[in-house]
């Protein structure tokens, strides 16, 4: 990675513009790993358990340093990361959690990793937006936690239609209680690998079901977001819909969360609002 002079420049000291380390300027020879973060723009988690790679397929090299190593106990070490061999020099035993263990098996046990694998996982673990129902949808099945928190995630979103047509809401600043999860507010699909830690934690469940408890007030209080109705997108007549009156008479995409009449739902094939494919209830 590129190397800045600009910090204590007076002392020959330089910094990784990538991952902000600092070196004495006497030190940079003796440097042999490759910065982690060097091109941090384009990194993105492993979320598939790592298969097993064979060292012949790294040329019997160490994955970080590039230096030789050989089948040996005490010279090379797998990463549980990403299946790869490493020097004992980039590989510390460092313990991790392994974020495709967490979402395939609900599995939060501290693994052994290699030093870079360990500096981008931490690296993205409040970063990356992850779509855990893509990558696996039965985990709401056998998770119960993980199926309340997503109830919970799409009323946040509905509560978002009536806020943003509120001043009060507005002026109140509902939507900073979730400012620590801003992803929240914008979907109700994509997590971050700390949302999932906080959920085993029991964390995350208790801070929406706050959240939403205050949401709910607010609706019932507030003269605006209490009569508030939208017309059905794919009828566009009366009459008029409220996600929170009319719960038995109307029905919700599952990916937009746009809001239809139940015998509109029923009869329409695809979403007006996002296109996504509806299933008839």
């Amino acid at each position: 990675s590129v190397l800045s002079s600009g910090i204590n420049a007076e002392y020959g000291a330089y910094s990784c513009v990538a991952c902000g380390i600092i070196l004495h300027k006497t030190c940079i020879n003796d440097v042999s790993r490759h910065c982690s973060l060097a091109n941090k723009d384009s990194l993105k988690l492993i979320t598939e358990i790592a298969p097993a790679h064979g060292l012949h397929e790294q040329n019997y090299c160490c994955y970080d340093c590039g230096s030789e190593i050989a089948y040996s106990a005490t010279k090379v070490h797998v990463c549980d990361y990403n299946g790869r061999y490493y020097c004992s020099e980039c590989h510390k035993k460092t313990p991790s959690v392994i974020p495709a263990r967490i979402l395939h098996n609900w599995d939060f046990k501290m693994k052994q990793v290699a030093l870079q694998s360990h500096e981008i996982v931490s690296y993205l673990m409040e970063r990356e937006y992850l779509n855990v129902e893509e990558i696996n949808p039965r985990l709401f099945d056998t998770v119960s936690v993980m199926q309340e928190i997503r109830e919970l995630r799409e009323q946040i979103i509905l509560f978002k239609a009536h806020f943003i047509q509120c001043g009060k809401a507005l002026r109140e600043g509902q939507f900073l209680k979730l400012r620590a999860r801003q992803h929240f507010i914008d979907t109700s699909k994509t997590y971050t690998v700390q949302d999932l830690l906080d959920t085993k934690e029991g964390i995350l469940l208790a801070e929406l079901q706050g959240v939403v408890a205050e949401y709910q007030l607010h609706i019932r209080e507030c003269g605006t977001c209490s009569h508030q109705k939208f017309l059905c997108a794919v009828c566009s007549v009366p009459p008029l819909i409220s996600p929170f009156t009319d719960e038995y008479s109307i029905a919700q995409c599952p990916q937009c969360h746009g809001l239809l009449h139940r015998a509109c739902f029923n009869r329409s094939q695809s979403c007006p609002y996002c296109t996504a494919t509806l299933v008839n209830e």
